[in-house]
């Protein structure tokens, strides 16, 4: 880690950090002040360094802070890698809300040519990491020139390395057989269901599964990646953590039921070990989302996606906030800040009350999975 970063990192979670620069959006009577926010995006896209980087955050619906750094504007498109676990995991959703899928709808039911310790293996394990699968990714899935049938089949062909729902191994190859199973379920391309079950309600205009391409407009792709494969812009992306801060609803429609977006924040991993994460310090897995904060019944009120180039979208459903921090860049050299950055919105919010503006914090995982 860049040691500036850290020492950017300590001064924010310390509250030390230097008086704002120019605040980007007017202070009125009882509005959040974003003063300390705007100055740690600078500070951010400054130290690290960042070519650019946006920040946007809507509360109850309406964006409340919006600013885009360096290079950055609000028509940049980029890749957001992990990012796309979210946005297929409404995909899946949609699906199961039309009663195609079920979440405990099994390997077997849709691949009868599987192997047979594989048969039992659910669609809710396979979007939460605990199906079994190698966390070392099947090659086909970043193959643009096969098909999400053929690299499905490619990966049902390969051994499992963990007893199914014993382990976290965090990884793409089950999230590719998720995807082909909602294929042969609704009778559709993914890029069809996409299209009509998340790009037409939430008005997407940027954002599809071609994240390797330089094309204008929405480009169609026969073996999408599930888990990584989407590129987008800011401005959409926080449209898809408004869908969970407002259960299921975005623009006036149900896009996904509050019965199906609950499920999602719930904990899909059951306290098993992991083999590997990037983010150890989570309350579990939901469905395609990071569990940080808890209510009193065990649903994640705090909730992210963070990408390994760098965005890290998240909601907040006790502040009522959606927002985005969107970048291009590893995620290792800008965690520390994204999360400072994450307390300093709750703090602007909710107006410093301590007991929410905790930023994303978790319980950690345990480690160890037993390998076959």
């Amino acid at each position: 880690m860049n040691p500036r970063l850290l020492g950017f990192a300590s001064l924010a979670l310390a509250g030390t950090l230097a008086p704002a620069l120019a605040p980007s959006v007017a202070v009125g009577a009882g509005a959040p002040d974003f003063s300390r926010v705007d100055a740690v995006m600078q500070q951010v896209v400054a130290t690290v360094p960042l070519p650019g980087a946006s920040l946007i955050v809507v509360k109850d619906g309406a964006a409340i802070f919006e600013q885009h750094y360096g290079s950055y504007s609000a028509n940049t498109r980029r890749p957001v890698a992990s990012v796309s676990k979210w946005v297929s995991a409404m995909v899946i959703g949609s699906v199961v809300d039309s009663g195609l899928l079920r979440w405990d709808s099994t390997i077997g039911e849709w691949f009868p040519q599987a192997r047979p310790d594989q048969q039992a293996i659910t669609l809710r394990q396979l979007f939460s990491h605990t199906a079994g699968f190698s966390g070392e990714s099947n090659p086909c899935i970043t193959d643009p020139t096969t098909t999400l049938e053929a690299c499905a089949a490619q990966i049902l062909a390969m051994p499992l390395s963990y007893a199914p729902g014993t382990c976290f191994d965090y990884a793409g190859n089950s999230m590719q057989v998720a995807g082909r199973m909602v294929e042969l379920a609704a009778g559709q391309a993914w890029d069809d269901l996409f299209i009509a079950r998340v790009v037409q309600p939430l008005g997407l205009v940027a954002t599809d599964y071609a994240n390797t391409s330089l094309q204008p407009g929405y480009v169609r792709n026969t073996n999408p990646r599930i888990d990584g494969g989407v590129r987008s812009r800011a401005n959409e992306i926080v449209r898809i953590a408004q869908v969970f801060v407002q259960r299921g609803q975005f623009g006036g429609q149900q896009v996904l039921s509050a019965a199906t977006v609950d499920f999602m924040r719930a904990d899909q991993t059951g306290g098993v070990p992991y083999a590997q994460t990037p983010d150890p310090l989570s309350y579990g897995y939901g469905i395609g989302l990071w569990r940080n904060r808890l209510d009193q019944h065990g649903t994640a009120v705090v909730g992210s996606s963070a990408g390994a180039l760098g965005t890290w979208p998240w909601f907040d459903t006790a502040a009522g906030v959606a927002a985005v921090f969107f970048t291009q860049d590893r995620r290792e050299r800008i965690e520390s800040a994204a999360r400072a950055l994450v307390r300093e919105v709750n703090a602007a919010v909710l107006f410093g009350d301590p007991v929410h503006a905790d930023g994303l914090e978790g319980q950690p995982m345990r480690a160890g999975c037993a390998v076959r």
